[in-house]
This record gives structure tokens, C-alpha cells and sequence, in this order.
């Protein structure tokens, strides 16, 4: 689930929920019933607010250790799901953990740091990504250079809701604050290739300080109409930031009495 180079089969079986039973068990004990949320969003920024991963995945603990990150850019995802309008992001967040830390992909956790819903409402998904630079897992060939924020849904011809658009936004802001990433949208980033289906390992690759999936690995994913919208939310980003009245360090986020910094 959620891996935006697996078979369209597969994006199908998982839409539908039709996963298999080990999959299904970690979304909410045979998919009856997801547990309530365990925490309250946490304000990171000004307007923006993100669920830590317990109340998605208390009983959904990593199957693996996930070294620090060498951040020098932000790369944008979609789930390649269905669009159909979800009253819990929850269950989609809870898939994508079934099917990545599952025999298929067998990675420690989910490979984003943050997912987004249709609702706006935005998710830490790779545990201690509010703490810090987790390493992130399916990046193709920029593993341990940068952050990950997932949309959830297609867009392959559908473009994501205006909720989730604005939510992208303040992510990507946010995560540019803590990295210190100039998003100017002439802004690029340089790193080694460590291996993709498009960049042989040791090869030198720039991409732009924010970049969709596809730039750095033979992909569908952010979809076909969500890549061109990337010049956009780059300028969006950018703009933003410029016309605040106090730019700067963004606000540590607090998380059950516990400062993130």
C-alpha cells in the first residue's frame, strides 16, 4: 500500500480494502474498527497543527531502528488511492503501514515522515519525524537527503483539495524553517546518488529544494497533474514565507508535556 511503484493491481486491492489478512489485522484488528485517537494535534507553527503518530499507531509500534537524516531537501508524494472523500485519514495511514513495514516492502516504518488527508488534516507517520531528521525509507535515489510529505489520494488527473493544498503548503514551510532549505523556485540541492531506477548509485544528482517523487526516480507518483502543480506550491511556499511579519525559527512543537525541538 502506498508505494507509488507497486502495480496498479495493487493500488486497486488496497482502494477497494482488499489487502491481505496480516494487512488488515494492522488496520484495526480485521479492519472493523480503528482505536480512538490516543493524542490532540500539536501546534508546529502558526496555522498548523499535526497529529503525532500515537494517535494513528499506539498499538503499531516501528519494526526496525531509522537512523538521522542529512536534510537538504523536501520531496513531495502522493498515495495513488482513492480520492473518495474519508471521514478518518487514519485508515488510509494505517494501510500504508500494513503494506510498507509488511512482507512486500519490509520496511521499518512507514517511508513518509508526513501524510496529509483530504481534510487538511496532516499526520506524522515515520516515528520521531516532529522530534527530528528521521531517515526515510522508497525515496529512490536521494535515501538520507530528504523529508517526505505524502498527499493521500490520486492526482493523477484530480487535483488535491484546496484543504489539503493549503495544509501541503504550511508543511513544507515548516520543514524548510527547521532545515534551514532556501525554497526559492529557482532553489536546488545536490546529493550522491545511493541507487534508483534513474540515478545509478555514486552518481551526482541536483533537483530542485522542492521536488516531486518523479525527479529523482522513475515514477507515476506525485501524478501527472499534481507534478504540474509542484511550480505553484513552490511559489506559494516561497511567498509565504517572504510576507511573514516575523520569519524565523519555527515554535517547538510540545507533545504530551515533552518539548520537540
Amino acid at each position: 500500500m502506498c508505494d507509488c511503484q507497486r502495480t496498479r493491481r495493487d493500488v486497486l486491492l488496497a482502494a477497494l480494502g482488499l489487502v491481505g489478512t496480516a494487512a488488515l489485522a494492522a488496520c484495526g484488528r480485521a479492519g472493523t474498527q480503528l482505536p480512538p485517537a490516543s493524542a490532540t494535534a500539536v501546534e508546529v507553527a502558526p496555522g498548523l497543527r499535526i497529529h503525532p503518530r500515537d494517535t494513528w499507531g499506539a498499538d503499531l509500534p516501528p519494526k526496525g531502528p531509522m537512523g538521522r537524516e542529512d536534510v537538504r531537501f523536501l520531496l513531495v508524494h502522493h498515495t495513488a488511492t482513492s480520492n473518495l472523500a474519508t471521514t478518518d485519514p487514519r485508515s488510509v495511514v494505517r494501510q500504508t503501514y500494513a503494506w510498507q513495514t509488511g512482507p512486500a516492502k519490509g520496511w521499518p516504518d512507514i517511508c513518509y515522515h508526513f501524510m496529509i488527508g483530504p481534510d487538511g488534516s496532516v499526520w506524522e507517520t515515520r516515528a520521531g519525524s516532529l522530534a527530528g531528521p528521521v531517515v526515510a525509507d522508497a525515496t529512490g535515489g536521494n535515501q538520507g537527503f530528504a523529508q517526505l510529505v505524502c498527499l493521500i489520494g490520486d492526482f493523477t488527473s484530480q487535483a488535491p483539495t484546496p484543504a489539503a493544498q493549503e495544509s501541503l503548503k504550511r508543511t513544507l514551510i515548516f520543514l524548510a524553517d527547521r532545515y534551514d532549505i532556501d525554497t526559492d523556485p529557482a532553489a536546488s540541492a545536490s546529493f550522491v546518488s545511493r541507487g534508483s531506477n534513474k540515478y545509478r548509485a555514486g552518481t551526482y544528482v541536483t533537483t530542485s529544494t522542492v521536488s516531486g517523487h518523479r525527479d529523482v526516480t522513475y515514477t507515476a507518483c506525485p501524478g501527472d497533474l499534481g507534478y504540474t502543480m509542484l511550480d505553484g506550491w513552490r511559489r506559494r511556499v516561497h511567498a509565504s514565507r517572504l510576507a511573514r511579519d516575523e520569519p524565523g525559527p519555527v515554535r517547538s512543537a510540545v507533545r504530551l508535556g515533552v518539548h520537540l525541538s
